[in-house]
């Protein structure tokens, strides 16, 4: 399943006494249609270039039973 939405914040989520220099992790919360969903997944070179409102492309799968999601930057505003 594809979907589009647009970017309304980026952060770092942290557990309980995480070191936020130490951490990996990226989260995204993103507004798809009326709905806000949220992202968190290991930073990599494609999501680390990832910021509040651009319009991105996200892709669900299913594979053995588990769900992946992806998140990528795509070109142009969902108004246009």
């Amino acid at each position: 399943m594809i979907n589009y939405g647009k970017v309304i914040e980026v952060y770092i989520p942290l557990k309980n006494n995480e070191d936020v220099m130490t951490n990996n992790k990226i989260g995204f919360k993103v507004k798809v249609g009326q709905e806000v969903i949220t992202i968190e997944q290991e930073q990599n070179e494609i999501n680390s270039k990832i910021y509040k409102d651009d319009t991105v492309e996200i892709t669900k799968q299913v594979i053995n039973g588990k769900e992946f999601i992806d998140i990528e930057c795509i070109d142009g505003d969902l108004n246009e």
